[in-house]
């Protein structure tokens, strides 16, 4: 969809990518996947632009980025103690993820198309991890939320996801409904995308050199 407002918004990316540039070298290890994340999004959005200028089918791109995406937010989250109780629990979350991603772009359709099953999956499970750290947050954290790098990262996953997920099922099952409320729905979603990566900005700028009460997850 080339909504002149929507493509707009999506260069809001921009933003918190430039941010962790300037800011990478006092940057916690612990945060790398996300800004890794960050800065691949961002990369994403200028091919997308550059290959639509084109009229170039940007699916491809798209559809390798969200298996990346899925991948970081993982690694992030296991950086953060999520699948602390094995070694090996992150390959739990990745080898499905990334069957899944096969199933939907290789065999059941076509990695030239988007398909929002994968889409889907991978937006409810972001969702989960990023309530399942912040009710951490909530009851562990020491000091102010207001000044938690991992608070706001997971609170812009939870929104942003959440919608995701509505908008993704609507294309799913191919409900009737008019062009007009599909462009309005993802210009919703533009608007929350633009909001979230303030979120993001303000996240990458509350990173501190060593994160300590992390250990308490």
């Amino acid at each position: 969809m080339n909504h002149p407002l929507i493509l707009i918004l999506s260069f809001s990316i921009i933003i918190p990518a430039l941010a962790a540039v300037l800011k990478i070298k006092k940057v916690d290890k612990m945060f790398y996947p996300f800004i890794f994340c960050i800065w691949i999004a961002a990369l994403n959005e200028l091919l997308s632009a550059l290959l639509s200028y084109f009229n170039i089918n940007t699916a491809n791109n798209n559809n390798i980025y969200v298996l990346a995406e899925a991948i970081l937010i993982g690694w992030q989250f296991k950086n953060w103690g999520l699948f602390s109780f094995s070694k090996n629990a992150l390959w739990l979350y990745i080898v499905p993820v990334a069957l899944i991603w096969v199933l939907d772009t290789s065999f059941l359709y076509d990695l030239h198309l988007i398909k929002s099953g994968f889409r889907i999956i991978c937006s409810f499970l972001i969702v989960l991890m990023s309530i399942m750290v912040n009710n951490k947050l909530v009851y562990h954290h020491k000091g102010s939320l207001l000044k938690s790098p991992v608070f706001f990262i997971c609170t812009a996953l939870i929104v942003y996801f959440t919608f995701k997920i509505f908008i993704e099922a609507f294309l799913l099952y191919g409900l009737s409904v008019s062009p007009v409320f599909y462009t309005a729905l993802f210009i919703i979603l533009a608007w929350i995308n633009f909001f979230t990566n303030l979120l993001f900005t303000y996240a990458v700028l509350c990173i501190p050199k060593k994160i300590y009460y992390i250990e308490s997850f």
